[in-house]
Order: C-alpha cells, then sequence, then structure tokens
C-alpha cells in the first residue's frame, strides 16, 4: 500500500468519475490504470476494488442530476429493478460464454452506436418521450434490463450503453438520459458487487482512495453535464463510443 500508488490510484479515480458522471465509460481509465499499478491483483479483485468506488461516484452524480432533472419514481423503480435482476443472471451467463465472442459483440455494439450518434446531429438534442407514462416505464424498462445484462455479462461501456438506449429507445435527451443511466447502473453495479464482496475481492485498502476520488470527480463532471447541456454531452459521447471500440480491438490484439 504504497502512498504514492495509492495516490496515483485516487487521481485515476477522480478522472474515471468525471467521465463517468457525463456520459459513462470510466472503466476505460480506471481498468487500464489498477491493471498497471497493481499488476499482482486478479482481475476480479480489480474489478471489486473499482465498482466499489464506482458505486459512490455513480450515487453522488445520480444525486445531482436529480436535483435538476425531475423523474418519475415509478420509473426510477421500474428501471433499477430490471437492471438489478438482469445484471444477476448476466453474471452466470458470463461464466459459460468464450471471452472472445463478447469481445466481438461488444465491438459491433460499439461500432453501430458510433456510426448512429455522427450521422444523427439532433440525436439526443431534445426530449421526444411518449406521451403515454406507462410506455415510457415500459421502454425503459427494457432498457434497463438489457444494459443490466451487459454489465453482468461484459461491464465496461455499461453507462454509455444506457444512455444511448434512454435516448434512442425511449426518446429522453442527454441530459435526462443520464440521469436515468445514473441510477439504473448503480443498481447494476450493486447487484454484481455484492456478490464479489462477499467472496472477498474488494481490496478495502486500496478502494478507500478510489471512492474518494471517484465521488469527487463524479461531483464535478455531473455539474459541468448540467451546465454545459445537452450538445456537450453528445460530443463526449461519441469520444468514449471511440474509445470503447479503440479499447477492444487493443484487447483483441494483444490476447490474439
Amino acid at each position: 500500500m504504497d502512498p504514492l500508488t495509492l495516490c496515483l490510484a485516487g487521481i485515476a479515480a477522480f478522472c474515471a468519475g468525471l467521465l463517468d458522471s457525463i456520459v459513462g465509460g470510466g472503466g476505460l481509465i480506471l481498468t487500464p490504470a489498477m491493471v498497471n499499478l497493481y499488476p499482482d491483483f486478479p482481475i476480479l479483485q480489480v474489478i471489486a476494488t473499482q465498482r466499489t468506488s464506482s458505486i459512490f461516484g455513480t450515487s453522488v452524480a445520480a444525486w445531482n442530476y436529480l436535483r435538476v432533472v425531475r423523474l418519475d419514481r415509478r420509473l426510477l423503480l421500474v428501471t433499477a429493478l430490471a437492471a438489478t435482476v438482469c445484471s444477476a443472471l448476466g453474471v452466470q451467463l458470463a461464466k459459460r460464454i468464450d471471452a472472445d465472442v463478447l469481445r466481438a459483440v461488444v465491438l459491433a455494439v460499439c461500432v453501430l452506436l458510433a456510426v448512429y450518434t455522427a450521422f444523427r446531429k439532433d440525436f439526443g438534442q431534445r426530449e421526444r418521450l411518449p406521451a403515454d407514462a406507462s410506455a415510457v416505464r415500459r421502454r425503459s424498462g427494457w432498457v434497463g434490463a438489457a444494459s443490466g445484462f451487459y454489465n453482468g455479462l461484459i461491464g465496461p461501456g455499461t453507462g454509455t450503453l444506457m444512455v444511448f438506449g434512454f435516448v434512442g429507445v425511449v426518446g429522453f435527451d442527454f441530459l435526462g438520459a443520464s440521469a436515468l443511466a445514473k441510477i439504473a447502473n448503480v443498481a447494476a453495479d450493486l447487484s454484481s458487487w455484492f456478490s464479489l464482496m462477499l467472496s472477498g475481492y474488494v481490496a478495502w485498502g486500496v478502494a478507500v482512495p478510489l471512492v474518494i476520488g471517484n465521488m469527487l470527480g463524479s461531483y464535478v463532471g455531473s455539474k459541468l453535464a448540467i451546465r454545459r447541456g445537452d450538445a456537450f454531452i453528445r460530443k463526449v459521447f461519441l469520444l468514449v463510443v471511440l474509445g470503447l471500440i479503440h479499447a477492444v480491438v487493443f484487447v483483441h490484439k494483444q490476447t490474439a
């Protein structure tokens, strides 16, 4: 537990929280940082420890968003519940599927997201919700379920996929989608993190500075997103999706 290493981990967590609170994708920063700073950690310990920080950081971002964006409580409950249940199912399936297949799926999804977002200039710039509130809840539940399943099955980029789903499928603008995604993401993370924590995978000595850094980054990032609005979030979203594509290709080359 070298102080300098802990400090660097905290800085990485701050940057991850900053990015994640805007549009997801914090794992693009924190996962490689943790692997390099703590090479002796098994991958499950890396995931469990950094997920501890993301739960706290995402909760801070969700609080900031919900003070500005009004969302129906039943909508929040349905979406969070769907994400929680399906995240647990995704974890079980992940144990039975070849990793190369999962990487191919992630790459294909990310390419489609990037192309669609790049060519739809008005994507997420204004709210286009169905007039029927039950339709909004139903669609949000399906997005929460699919994203939660992805969270348990694969993990990285869950928040980004949630934002895309809430904009493209439900009709939220980027700000509203980011707010709802934070709630659903916390629920999905808690579902998978709890079993890892009970199995002893959380390195609490490292998790503490990660939690502090991630919470600070999430606070700053969510405030920035609220102040700058939908156009800013769209640009960050596209950058994160391109980053996910690069990350998946890099991992594929390293393991080929």
